[in-house]
């Protein structure tokens, strides 16, 4: 299609930006010649420095022959006469970016065939976020109370493991709901039917009733005690406390504690030397534990303490050799686990630099 963008702003840039990886043919028009050249040259579109309510303007950006006009700029009254003279020209479609909602009226005088309210998707979203925290997005269909949600099933919900099938039969589950989509835990995505499984780290799509979304999260989320062994639940709680992961979400510290195992070391034994690999860092639980740097300095670390993140997190050899002082029982987090965590949580790499500018910090 032929679209013609009136504003190469902020939204309008990331606007083109999917018309272009979409195949369309796009033009661009803005008064600031710093945007159009900058999309022209990022983006290999053709733009006119101008005003889009400027008819010579329109004529050189071909508004004749457009299937589509989007108002983009980023005032009301620029966009409303934008989409008066798109229609003026015979513009099929013209959709409109809404700043304020007291223009939705003369927007549809002026023969806007769709507007985007800024305020109402910012506020939704907002609110959902903070009643329904568990949807990572929401997007509302048409005047009516319907939405399309998407919803992360947590590792150890009750519901994992059964199909749509069965959970669609759960009494707990709202009859007005419908799977539209399931994302694996691997990236597979895939239009489910009655016989598709449910696993615990999937995203679901699914569309439902605004006033029902607290009982469907309640239905895909809720967790089983039984799901996951005591063991593994001691050790979630017991992450959950240390400074920098105490920020972590629950699925977050359930795959860690997945990955991490116990040990009980006696006085005297050497847990890593210098230069041996950096596989492991370690959380301290009770006991202590010297670290010796090459300079000869030594720390003795006690509970709550971490140690060896630094050579865990690069896969360097070890800077320090670290022993037992006193009978030690230890968690130790797999390397590689730990790394994929950091890249998924960008605050948490935030955390350890504060935790490592510590100077008694391990190392």
């Amino acid at each position: 299609m032929y679209v013609v963008v009136a504003g190469g702003g902020h939204m309008g840039s990331h606007l083109v930006e999917r018309l272009v990886a979409e195949g369309h043919e796009t033009v661009v028009i803005d008064t600031d010649p710093h945007v159009t050249e900058r999309l022209f040259a990022e983006r290999g579109v053709v733009v006119f420095t101008g005003s889009a309510t400027d008819i010579g303007v329109l004529d050189q950006a071909g508004i004749k022959r457009a299937d589509v006009a989007v108002a983009m700029t980023g005032r009301d009254s620029d966009n409303l006469s934008f989409c008066l003279l798109a229609r003026y020209y015979g513009v099929p479609r013209v959709l409109a970016r809404m700043l304020d909602p007291k223009y939705e009226v003369p927007y549809r005088l002026v023969g806007a065939t769709k507007i985007h309210s800024e305020a109402d998707i910012l506020v939704r979203s907002f609110l959902t976020s903070i009643d329904y925290p568990e949807i990572a997005s929401l997007m509302p269909i048409g005047k009516s109370d319907l939405v399309v949600v998407e919803l992360h099933v947590p590792l150890d919900a009750a519901m994992a493991g059964k199909t749509v099938a069965e959970v669609v039969r759960n009494e707990g589950f709202p009859g007005g709901c419908v799977f539209i989509g399931v994302e694996s835990a691997s990236g597979e995505v895939q239009v489910p039917t009655g016989a598709t499984l449910i696993e615990g780290g999937a995203t679901l799509i699914l569309a439902a009733h605004r006033p029902d979304l607290g009982q469907l999260t309640a239905a895909l989320t809720g967790r089983r005690p039984e799901a996951i062994s005591p063991e593994i639940a001691e050790l979630v709680d017991t992450l959950g406390l240390v400074g920098f992961l105490a920020g972590l979400a629950r699925e977050d510290l359930l795959a860690l504690a997945a990955r991490a195992r116990r040990e009980q070391r006696r006085r005297g034994d050497t847990l890593y030397s210098i230069g041996d690999a950096g596989d492991h860092l370690y959380l301290l639980r009770c006991g202590s534990v010297e670290l010796e740097h090459r300079n000869g300095r030594r720390v003795v670390l006690r509970p709550p303490a971490h140690f060896g993140e630094l050579t865990a997190l690069t896969g360097e050899p070890r800077a320090q050799t670290a022993r037992v002082t006193e009978d030690a029982e230890l968690i130790a987090l797999d390397s590689a686990g730990f790394r994929t965590l950091l890249l998924q949580n960008p605050f948490l790499a935030l955390e350890l630099a504060k935790s490592l500018s510590d100077p008694g910090a391990g190392r």
